[in-house]
């Protein structure tokens, strides 16, 4: 439930001006809590507080103003984020993204963007800022400046995220997108290609020419450096080829004697990915089931396979794929749990079977997805997988399986837990 940051019986019409010994940074005072409160509510902008599931959990009152009418869904469930700023909406301004999300992957506020309100809104426009908070972990600040319908200057912005800004798709086969559309062709498949996906892989830090040509081309040598400076040069021409001879690259930085992606301006699909997995999880934690839920679902429309999948064998994309991987597990199971609870098993399945593909020798979630099967009275589909299961631990780990069929049958009328 959304709360005012001030509520209006505790707001003095004239505030009293603060003691310097409060207000003043010179004298190593702060806010307190009813300073702070008088504070926002007398701003001419609107501040709203969204939490890890998207939904609205405070804001001033000139926020309560401008989105009086919108703060909650026809149903009567609590507005979130993407109700109010029109997030994934073909004709706004964010078609394929979440504000929310995008800000808790940037780890850095948003440059601001023009969005207009829903029509059930009192205000008409407004121009949005977006800060992720470190504490509560998951929270974003959201500065509302009023605006109007009729000032569209940054709508059509391309570049109004970070200007300029680059896409990197990793869940699947690797694409590349800029503000004015895909950066597609060949030469994902080459060098130039092959370095933006490790770079991408090892985006929280710098990478020498050294340890680039170890995991690339280790047949280098002493030409290592000069090869290294010139996959760079290569790459920095395919996704910014507009960019001036000297001008610094937006998006490949050299730091350090090494070379890293620009984290304020290349986007990461992981990165979205594992923070809609992590605000799904919480809320599951919770016990909220419909925030879950939806923050899950869109978990899951961002996974559309293996990280880099289009680079099956190389090794240094490994750990970060099975790091990804599980977290699609833990994401598929919390989703199939609240399936099961809202009484639709099949859809349980199908988001089991899906963990179970991604973990085919996990016998945890092998178990789990047989006794759903029982409990569904699939009693040849269960003996299938068991004969399956037993055969490729067999052949693969040689070694049994650590359950009885019979165990299972025994176990059907109990409740079946699937995270």
């Amino acid at each position: 439930m959304s709360q005012q940051l001030n509520p209006p019986s505790s707001t003095p019409a004239h505030p009293e001006p603060p003691s310097p010994a409060t207000a003043t940074s010179d004298s190593g005072g702060t806010f307190d809590g009813d300073l702070a409160k008088a504070v926002l509510d007398r701003l001419p902008h609107g501040i709203v507080v969204i939490d890890g599931t998207r939904e609205v959990v405070a804001l001033n009152a000139m926020a309560r103003e401008q989105l009086a009418g919108a703060l909650q869904q026809p149903d009567g469930a609590p507005a979130r984020c993407c109700d109010l700023f029109r997030c994934h909406d073909p004709e706004g301004p964010l078609p394929r993204d979440c504000l929310t999300l995008l800000a808790r992957a940037a780890a850095a506020p948003l440059p601001e963007i023009r969005v207009d309100l829903p029509s059930a809104a009192a205000g008409d426009a407004a121009w949005v800022t977006v800060t992720p908070l470190e504490q509560p972990q998951g929270h974003v600040v959201v500065a509302l400046r009023p605006g109007e319908r009729a000032d569209r200057r940054r709508r059509t912005e391309p570049h109004w995220t970070g200007r300029p800004r680059l896409k990197v798709c990793t869940l699947g086969r690797t694409r590349v997108e800029s503000a004015e559309g895909p950066i597609g062709g060949a030469w994902l498949e080459h060098r130039a290609g092959q370095l933006l996906k490790l770079l991408v892989c090892e985006r929280d830090r710098t990478l020498t020419a050294e340890e680039i040509a170890e995991a690339l081309w280790p047949a280098t040598g002493r030409g290592a450096p000069a090869t290294v400076r010139y996959v760079v040069h290569v790459l920095r021409q395919r996704i910014e080829p507009t960019r001036s001879s000297g001008d610094p690259s937006a998006f490949i930085v050299a730091r350090n004697g090494g070379y890293a992606v620009d984290r304020a301006r290349v986007r990461v699909d992981a990165d979205e990915f594992e923070a809609a997995v992590e605000a799904g999880l919480g809320a599951f934690a919770r016990g909220e089931a419909s925030a879950a839920s939806e923050s899950l679902e869109e978990a899951l429309r961002l996974y559309e396979g293996d990280f880099l999948a289009d680079e099956p064998s190389a090794a240094w994309a490994f750990l970060e794929r099975e790091r990804l991987r599980n977290l699609a597990s833990r994401a598929l199971l919390a989703a199939g749990q609240l399936a099961l609870d809202a009484g639709d098993p099949d859809a349980a399945a199908v988001r089991l079977e899906r963990a179970a593909e991604l973990h085919p020798l996990d016998t945890g979630i092998q178990r789990r997805l047989i006794a759903l099967c029982l409990r569904r009275e699939r009693e040849s589909e269960a003996a299938r997988r068991y004969e399956a299961l037993r055969a490729r631990l067999d052949c693969e780990l040689g070694k049994p399986v650590e359950f009885e069929l019979a165990e299972l049958l025994a176990e059907r009328g109990e409740p079946l837990r699937l995270a």
